[in-house]
């Protein structure tokens, strides 16, 4: 038929649309999955086939989404492991997961129970599990020596702190990294000196009183013309024992850090202290001062080891008053000020007179 030729319907042909011919989809009510349904078998009812023709397109039959998935399988019990009754409420189906707790769950403690009645604030270490766990101990090097040790360097720290101009703080710190360090390491394979220099080092950057390293290895030497602090392994080793010393204080540097695992917080009781006693009324007396002089006498021991900053302000100031004979606990606010009990104060208060 061309253009030029009077339209007639009979010679129209019409063609079928590819789609008239498929079959209906079958009828499949929706239904919510079941226990016992298979998330992998092939469901038995039959879906259209393509149509035959060839430029028909394959028709996809949607995913029930109410089946349930391998992943939701393991969530609902089995019907064989299910109680007989009329089945559970929907929000009792699934039992809560229980909750990880960090804190409980992290690293099993080392602690023994110091007391019952100390309830959360017991000791970090006990005495004896200090004692016990040190490595200059297994190496022949007792309880009194190494207390004589300790006293050693915390003595040259103090030296080289006050040269220095450092506050007592920084001294302080670089004090307790020492404990927590010979924790770790024996006396016996660590000069203590050059442990203790490397921490004032240390300890000057942490609590933000930076000293430079040259300034405080001019100041140890200066410190060992003493007899009691000898550095002369370090000062004998030819022209250039400066740089060699300087390299060994940055090597125990990196030696306190390893052991440390880079846990250099350090809290101290003199805040607490400071504030427990101005609410007593008692900031600016002699108790005050004393105290202080105490906590500084503390040092010395594994104190910082076992005890929390408020626990040892607390025995401070009560021995503080002894001295003065004055019963600070007249105060009924004072346990309660410091945070403690008269069982923790008292096991303060002995380790403190033996440093007398």
């Amino acid at each position: 038929m061309s253009f030029s030729q009077p339209f007639h319907p009979d010679l129209v042909r019409h063609r079928p649309h590819p789609y008239s011919h498929d079959p209906p989809p079958p009828h499949r009510p929706r239904r919510r999955g079941r226990d016992h349904d298979d998330a992998y078998r092939t469901h038995s009812q039959s879906y259209p086939q393509p149509c035959p023709h060839a430029n028909t397109v394959p028709y996809h039959p949607r995913h029930d989404p109410l089946a349930l998935s391998h992943l939701q399988e393991p969530i609902f019990l089995a019907p064989s492991q299910r109680a007989p009754g009329p089945p559970p409420p929907k929000r009792a189906r699934r039992a809560p997961e229980p909750r990880c707790d960090p804190s409980v769950a992290a690293v099993p403690r080392l602690l023994p129970t110091r007391h019952p009645e100390d309830g959360d604030a017991r000791a970090l270490l006990s005495r004896e599990e200090i004692e016990r766990r040190s490595p200059s101990w297994k190496d022949g090097i007792d309880s009194a020596l190494e207390a004589r040790l300790r006293a050693s360097y915390c003595a040259y720290l103090r030296c080289l702190g006050f040269r220095l101009g450092l506050p007592q703080t920084t001294v302080a710190t670089a004090v307790v990294y020492c404990h927590r360090f010979f924790f770790h390491r024996s006396h016996a394979c660590n000069d203590r000196f050059l442990v203790a220099t490397a921490a004032l080092f240390l300890a000057s950057k942490t609590e933000e009183t930076t000293c430079l390293l040259n300034t405080i290895l001019r100041a140890s030497c200066e410190v060992s013309e003493n007899q009691e602090f000898n550095l002369l392994p370090y000062m004998s080793r030819g022209q250039n024992w400066f740089e060699l010393y300087r390299e060994s204080v940055i090597q125990a540097e990196q030696m306190i850090l390893t052991t440390l695992d880079f846990e250099l917080e350090v809290a101290h009781p003199y805040t607490s202290l400071s504030s427990a006693l101005s609410r007593l009324g008692l900031s600016h007396s002699v108790l005050f001062n004393i105290a202080l002089s105490l906590i500084n006498e503390g040092l010395r021991s594994s104190l910082w080891l076992q005890f929390k900053p408020h626990h040892i302000a607390a025995g401070a100031a009560f021995l503080a008053g002894k001295f003065l004979r004055y019963d600070i606990t007249f105060h009924q606010n004072f346990w309660h000020e410091f945070k403690t009990t008269p069982h923790i104060v008292q096991d303060v208060v002995q380790q403190l007179k033996e440093l007398l």
